[in-house]
C-alpha cells in the first residue's frame, strides 16, 4: 500500500475494530469522529483506485465502510447540530449513489450500516 495511505488506514482500522467488538471502548460518538476523520483523510490525500482496497480481508473494506456509513447517517441525523448530520455532510464529498436508494441487503455495507445501528443503541 501506498505510504500516503497509512493515516487512511489506521483511521479505516479503527473504525472496523469499532463495529466487530461489541465492547469496544470507543463509543459511538468516537467511532463516528474516527469516521469523520477518515473522510477528512479521503479528502486531502491524492488516491488512486487501490484505495478502495484498503480493509478487503476484515469486516468491510474501506468502499464498504463509506457506503454503509453514508446511508446509516442519512437516514439515522436528528438535525443540523447532530453528529450524524456532520459526517453524513462529510462522506456525501466522497460517496455519491445517484440514482440508488440504500444499502443492498446481505452485503457489507449492509453490515455496517447494521453494526452502527447496533452501536448507537449501547
Amino acid at each position: 500500500m501506498h505510504p500516503e495511505y497509512k493515516n487512511i488506514e489506521r483511521y479505516h482500522q479503527v473504525v472496523v475494530n469499532s463495529l466487530a467488538n461489541r465492547h469496544s471502548k470507543l463509543s459511538y460518538n468516537r467511532t463516528l469522529v474516527a469516521i469523520s476523520r477518515l473522510c477528512t483523510e479521503l479528502s486531502k490525500t491524492k488516491t488512486d483506485e487501490t484505495v478502495w482496497y484498503i480493509g478487503q480481508d476484515t469486516l468491510a473494506s474501506l468502499d464498504s465502510l463509506i457506503v454503509g456509513a453514508f446511508w446509516f447517517t442519512a437516514e439515522h441525523y436528528s438535525g443540523q447540530g447532530s453528529v450524524e448530520y456532520k459526517v453524513h455532510c462529510e462522506l456525501s464529498g466522497i460517496y455519491k449513489p445517484n440514482m440508488s436508494n440504500g444499502v443492498e441487503p446481505e452485503s457489507s455495507e449492509s453490515d455496517v450500516y447494521e453494526l452502527l445501528e447496533l452501536k448507537s443503541h449501547n
